[in-house]
């Protein structure tokens, strides 16, 4: 069995990325170095299995990639789900309509939307987004008419009840900039939890460093042992960081990751 340095846990959007399709080359192969070097990677977005993974498909070796906020884990590049942490759609009629339901990688990767729930300037940026990603879109009547019984995560503009049975965060939007983005997980699945789970896959002694760049990274970086803040992270987020890396736009994540790994290295 391979022996690692440490696990390594990232944000993509505004953390390794500055480009809504692509991570850029030096990045990437500073990424391709880490997995060399002996770190395991594992990946956490909000963004679905469809949309994040052409991303990473230029990364070479063993990683993993847990989409949708938490909501599964993949060991790459054999794309084998490890767990689930999906919502029943019984909770659908406690929350708003005004919602994207995303089914999840096992369920076709699907995205449903009741268009008669949003208004025209909503819609709009809808097919924006349609545009913009790969998954399959359904417009539908109504959640009613939803074929499957659980689903990976919901996605809601404006407010979103707080319920037992759900953990919900709000994020700045990485692709409506002024405009933020609530999500709807199981009451299980969150960035951090997905941490924690992984890193008892592993040994206990295994440093995790975690970086990222907003609310819905928080968890992660509070259950890593070295956290790393992008610059351009919301300012409450500041006081959390080891080290406040340079914004996603100046790389500012390798230099991070260089004396993260080299703290761990001074400290064998």
């Amino acid at each position: 069995m391979r022996r690692f340095k440490g696990i390594i846990a990232l944000d993509i959007d505004g953390t390794i990325t500055i480009e809504k399709h692509r991570i850029e080359k030096k990045v990437e192969d500073f990424l391709n170095f880490l997995i060399e070097d002996g770190w395991q990677l594992i990946f956490l977005t909000g963004r679905t299995f469809s949309f994040a993974f052409p991303i990473l498909s230029g990364l070479k070796g063993e990683f993993y990639f847990a989409p949708q906020n938490g909501a599964a884990l993949y060991k790459m590049p054999e794309q084998r789900q490890l767990t689930t942490h999906y919502l029943s759609t019984c909770v659908l009629p406690k929350l708003p309509p005004k919602m994207l339901v995303e089914s999840g990688k096992d369920h076709d990767d699907i995205c449903y939307y009741c268009p008669e729930a949003f208004t025209q300037k909503e819609l709009e940026y809808i097919h924006f987004r349609i545009e913009m990603t790969p998954e399959k879109w359904v417009a539908l009547g109504s959640f009613n008419e939803l074929k499957i019984s659980e689903f990976a995560v919901g996605k809601c503009f404006g407010e979103v009840p707080q319920l037992e049975l759900v953990n919900v965060t709000v994020i700045r939007d990485p692709f409506n900039p002024g405009n933020h983005l609530a999500f709807v997980n199981a009451a299980d699945a969150s960035k951090g939890e997905m941490l924690e789970e992984f890193r008892r896959m592993h040994p206990p002694e295994l440093p995790a460093i975690a970086a990222g760049d907003d609310f819905n990274d928080v968890g992660m970086l509070e259950k890593s042992t070295f956290k790393i803040v992008m610059q351009n992270a919301p300012e409450k987020m500041h006081a959390l960081a080891d080290l406040l890396a340079k914004s996603a736009h100046d790389h500012g994540i390798i230099d991070a990751l260089k004396e993260a790994t080299s703290y761990y290295g001074r400290n064998d």
